[in-house]
């Protein structure tokens, strides 16, 4: 009987060393995920600092307004077109080339 008690102590403690082993690094490759982590909030805290993130959103935010401007000129080109069609459709153009008829 001391054989088997002796034989499950000595499996318990290989599987304690396994289990220390396997926590130990595990612990180091949080350690390293945590100084990485660190690292790139340090770059992110760096570029609000330094005012890069202002510049790329004001430089977004330009283009947008320019692509907006140009989505409006499109607008009115497509709406001026669209009315000269439903003129055109309707008879309500006026054509300098046929005289009028008077009734």
């Amino acid at each position: 009987m001391s054989d088997v008690n002796e034989s499950l102590a000595d499996k318990a403690n290989a599987l304690k060393d396994q289990a220390s082993e396997k926590l130990h690094d595990l612990s180091d490759k949080a350690g390293e995920l945590t100084d990485q982590l660190k690292e790139k909030v340090g770059e992110a805290w760096e570029k609000v600092k330094s005012g890069e993130i202002k510049e790329e959103l004001n430089h977004l935010k330009e283009a947008a307004g320019e692509k907006l401007g140009e989505a409006e000129e499109k607008i009115h080109e497509l709406t001026d077109k669209a009315k000269g069609l439903w003129d055109k459709v309707t008879g309500k153009h006026d054509t300098p080339d046929t005289p009028e008829k008077e009734g």
